[in-house]
């Protein structure tokens, strides 16, 4: 794996002899109030890589990353057909927390699952 991260977020790759075949790319985000919290801009696997626990391995060290840094919420947004995705994230802990209307201007349908994971902190 590769990673790059800055103030504003992390994005990591994951290679197979020189080739690319996973992605994630996060930016961090304020909330009222002052918190920071997490925003999944895209995570992606190539086809034939999938199943392997590359796109939970990239997912995983982001949720790590949130951890380390007491960052307690992380989302983003996937749409409502998108039912290998949503399944994929609630595996993983996430919840729809929010339906967005018309979200998307070039695909049907248009509308977005808002899905949240609360990370629950670990005293150390």
């Amino acid at each position: 794996m590769a990673r790059r991260q800055s103030e504003q977020g992390v994005d990591l790759n994951a290679y197979y002899s020189d080739i690319c075949v996973g992605s994630i790319a996060c930016r961090l985000e304020k909330k009222e109030g002052g918190a920071v919290c997490v925003y999944i801009m895209t995570l992606g696997v190539l086809a034939p890589y999938r199943g392997l626990g590359i796109g939970t391995k990239l997912l995983n060290h982001v949720l790590d990353l949130c951890t380390k840094q007491n960052i307690r919420e992380i989302y983003l947004h996937v749409q409502t057909s998108n039912e290998d995705a949503i399944n994929f994230y609630k595996k993983l802990g996430f919840e729809v927390t929010d339906t967005i209307k018309n979200y998307y201007t070039n695909i049907t349908p248009p509308d977005c699952y808002v899905l949240t994971k609360f990370i629950s902190q670990t005293k150390k």
